[in-house]
Parts: structure tokens; sequence; C-alpha cells
């Protein structure tokens, strides 16, 4: 008869095997992803990918310069239309965030919100020139804005006079369900637990490659949109999930699932803030956009796009370039009566 402590003893080995397993396959994977970027290198050895374009003078100087920080699964080009949009008004600097896109990866420790916070320092520094910056993050790229907030607050209302919040939040993402039950903390941890499930089991989701399945996308196409959704941006969304690695993918998970920055929101109250969600995102739902205008307090905007999902610049891109002249205009009031005060 089998005793006790060794079942025990064979689970923890089989537990530990798995875990080393997955920690060589990630970094196997992470060697594997170093991008082909000629951008910025990041203090961890991180080489980005970063595009710079639209109104510039000679002198190298513009009115404004907008940085677009993609979320997710996503990559610089998702922010096609407003790329296009915003080039006659300001400087446009977008980029792939570390694993995606051309980026480079370093990894699953180097996967969290904090470290993307750090990645936007840097572009800002090194590629959005002088002068005045708008920072504008979508789902994941908002939490990137929130944590340089929350890194550095003396940028805000100082080069950064400005900021759009498009489909994110600065609670725990456990807590954004509109019917999530039981109380925050129990959620938030089972939360962190399922986020370090699905980063145990990633080589075997590799393995299946579900993204190339029937199912899958059209479960991504009821998570990232709403309604009758642009052919376009399916296809952009569904090619960008196929096409990120699954290491990248899930090595983001536990990071994530710690996110909190509602510390952070203190650093926007001086500025104007755009907060725009789709009323029919069921990602981050709208509900959290309206808190998360609500604790920055009377300078944020809050803009609800009727019928949007969660990828509102592909779906939406009329309302959301509409959005942010607006809040570029806003800024430009703001900086006028700063310098006249």
């Amino acid at each position: 008869m089998i005793a006790g402590r060794d079942v025990v003893r064979a689970g923890t080995a089989v537990a530990a095997g798995a875990l080393a397993l997955r920690v060589w396959w990630g970094r196997r994977a992470a060697r594997a992803h170093p991008g082909d970027a000629t951008g910025p290198l990041t203090d961890d050895g991180v080489r980005l990918h970063v595009e710079v374009g639209g109104r510039v003078s000679g002198d190298g100087t513009a009115p404004v310069t907008v940085v677009l920080v993609h979320g997710f699964g996503a990559r610089a080009t998702m922010w096609d239309h407003q790329w296009a949009a915003l080039r006659d008004a300001a400087r446009v600097v977008r980029y792939d965030q570390r694993g995606h896109g051309r980026s480079g990866w370093a990894g699953r420790l180097r996967s969290t919100p904090c470290r993307l916070g750090r990645d936007l320092e840097l572009v800002l520094d090194r590629c959005a020139g002088p002068g005045p910056v708008v920072l504008v993050g979508h789902s994941m790229g908002g939490m990137a804005v929130l944590a340089l907030a929350g890194r550095r607050p003396e940028l805000v209302g100082g080069r950064v006079t400005g900021v759009a919040l498009l489909s994110t939040l600065a609670a725990p993402l456990a807590l954004a369900g509109d019917g999530a039950d039981g109380p925050a903390p129990v959620r938030t941890a089972l939360g962190i637990a399922a986020a370090w499930v699905l980063w145990l089991a990633s080589p075997l989701v590799h393995a299946l490659h579900p993204m190339r399945t029937g199912p899958a996308q059209r479960l991504l196409r009821r998570r990232l949109f709403a309604g009758d959704p642009p052919e376009d941006a399916v296809h952009r969304m569904t090619g960008a999930w196929r096409t990120t690695p699954t290491a990248v993918m899930s090595g983001f998970l536990p990071g994530l699932a710690r996110y909190d920055r509602r510390a952070a929101v203190e650093a926007l109250r001086d500025v104007p803030v755009l907060v725009l969600a789709g009323t029919d995102d069921t990602t981050i739902p709208a509900a959290a956009a309206e808190e998360l205008a609500r604790r920055i307090g009377p300078r944020a905007r809050l803009v609800r796009v009727p019928g949007a999902g969660h990828m509102v610049p592909l779906t939406h891109a009329v309302a959301v370039t509409s959005a942010l002249l607006d809040l570029l205009s806003r800024c430009g009031t703001a900086t006028d009566e700063r310098r006249t005060s």
C-alpha cells in the first residue's frame, strides 16, 4: 500500500519537474524572440521598435507630441487610423511593446506593467523630441501610462501635458467584471492563481495552436469586439494574437493579475485627461472607466462610445480620433493658461 507521504513526494516531484520544464521553455522562448527592431535599447537588453512621424519643423520641434501605446496581444499598427489622422496636428510616436510585433522580449520576470512603464519612459526620453507630450494608452498600454505616472509623477503636469486612457483601468483586473462575485481580496487572489495556472500550462497551449482554430477565434472575437465589427479590425487582431508567441502572452499574465495602479491616479489630477470606453466592452467593462474618471476628478472627461467593444480604436476610429483631437485642444488651452499665470 502506498503511504500518504509517498504520494506527496511523488506529487511534489512531478510539480517541481513541470515547473522546471516551464522555466526552461520560457527562457528558450525569450532567446528565440530577440525582435528585429532598431530603436532604443532598454536597461534589461530589450530592443524596442519605434516609429516617429507627423508634424515636425526643421529644427526637430513640434507643437505637441502624441505617444501611442498599444495593448495586450496587439502592436503599433493597431493605431493606423489615429497615426494618419493626428499627423497634421502633432508629432506622433508609436511603438511595439516588449514581446509584441518587432520588439524583443526578456522573459516573464520582466513582463510587468511596471516594466512597461519604464519602457514608455525610455521612448519618451529618446524618441519624443522636445516640447509637450500627450500620452495615449489602450488597455495594457493604459496600464503602462499609469505605471509611468506612478513612477515619475513629476512628469505629469511638466512635460506630459495630457493623458488619454482608452479601455483601461487602474484597479486590479479581477475587480473589473460587472458580475464578479465574492470579496475583492478573494477575487484578486483567484485571478492571480488562474494566471499562474495558465502560465504553467502555456507549453501545452502553444503545442495545440488554439488561435488557429475556429472556436478560439470566435471566442477572441467575442472578447475584443461587439456587434458586427469591421472584418479588417477582426483580421488585424486575430493575426496579431496568432503571431505573438504563447510564451510572451502567458508571461505577462502573472504581472497583469497583480496589477493595481489606483495610487498613481493622483498624479493625473492636474492635467486634462480623456477616459474613453466602449459601452459593450466585455474585457474591461465601461464601469471601470467610469470609476477611473471619478478617481481622477473634474479634469477627466469621460467618453462612452455606444456599441463599441474593447478594440474601440480600430472599430470606432472616428469617435476615438475626435476625442483625442478634443484632448489636444484642451491640453493647448491648459498650457497657455499655465504660461500666463
